[in-house]
């Protein structure tokens, strides 16, 4: 679920096989409301897993509640049903406390497994979002790891490649990924874009959006498809409305299977709200923050302050 992923190994055939070349068009470009904040500095953009958080802590929350459930169950039998009642005469006790004894315990391990494999892919008690940021100015890409660590790599020095990132019912999933090289032959750490898709056109769309951005500056995107507003997340938690938005939006143009998601999209909107409540705003370092100040006069200054009435 982070944005980045360290893994030293040898520059592939797959990561050979699509790469995209920063001084070249592709299309014509697209936001796919992605975008946290613009200006002429700095380009802020949120991960790829941020649309669907939630619906991994929802299935974590399903696990929690069913097997504290069954151990209250037990706990029922063995005081309600036994200890409580008087005409028990103590048969199979040793038994009986040993087998609820186990179950408590291996019913424990698996909650705490639970807790800790969310807490492992960030999903709980870590950060709302992973941001990045592509700063224009000095040509540096910065990525919110997660760790308290932030990647900083030049934009010049990233390997770009369009990857067939996995595949789903058989359907193969395009992502953007940035490679940081140790060397010429050698992968030491990798990101991801906020971004991913069954079309490879459309993931290559997003790619000339971010490219373009660097390469010919803000007024080339100022008025690209996808771009209409900002997620209103930029140092601040998204409000429960925002949320159900993030998680329904890619499914609302299709009134079939808008319906046919709902249920999930509810369950998941449960996951996201555990999420909300046991994660913190990702901050970016002072360094950072330095590196990328604004112009007091910028006039492509733009955020959730500039988001229609209602989305801010």
């Amino acid at each position: 679920m982070f944005t980045t992923r360290k893994q030293l190994r040898p520059l592939n055939n797959a990561d050979r096989e699509w790469p995209l070349a920063i001084k070249s068009r592709v299309g014509e470009s697209h936001a796919a409301g992605r975008v946290i904040r613009m200006n002429s500095t700095y380009l802020e953009m949120v991960d790829g897993f941020y649309s669907n958080r939630g619906m991994m802590s929802s299935a974590g929350i399903f696990g929690i509640v069913a097997i504290s459930l069954t151990l209250g169950f037990f706990l029922y039998v063995v005081v309600f049903r036994c200890y409580l009642d008087p005409d028990w005469n103590r048969q199979d006790e040793v038994e009986m406390l040993l087998a609820f004894g186990s179950i408590t315990l291996v019913g424990s391990l698996f909650i705490l497994g639970i807790f800790k494999f969310y807490l492992h892919i960030g999903e709980w008690f870590r950060y709302t979002h992973y941001p990045m940021r592509f700063n224009r100015q000095n040509r540096m890409v910065y990525v919110f790891r997660g760790d308290d660590t932030v990647l900083e790599a030049s934009w010049d020095d990233l390997y770009f490649n369009l990857a067939p990132h996995t595949r789903i019912a058989g359907v193969r999933i395009w992502a953007i990924c940035g490679l940081v090289l140790k060397d010429e032959q050698t992968v030491e750490e990798l990101f991801g874009f906020g971004y991913v898709s069954d079309s490879r056109d459309h993931c290559l769309h997003h790619w000339e959006f971010v490219r373009r951005y660097m390469e010919e500056g803000p007024q080339a995107v100022i008025g690209a498809p996808g771009f209409t507003f900002c997620l209103p997340i930029a140092d601040k938690r998204e409000t429960l409305y925002q949320g159900w938005i993030a998680l329904v939006a890619e499914d609302a143009s299709n009134p079939i299977l808008k319906w046919l998601m709902f249920p999930i999209h509810v369950t998941s909107f449960l996951g996201r709200l555990i999420h909300r409540a046991t994660s913190k705003v990702p901050l970016w370092p002072a360094d950072v923050e330095a590196a990328c100040r604004i112009a007091p006069d910028d006039p492509y200054v733009r955020d959730s302050s500039t988001d229609p009435v209602g989305y801010r």
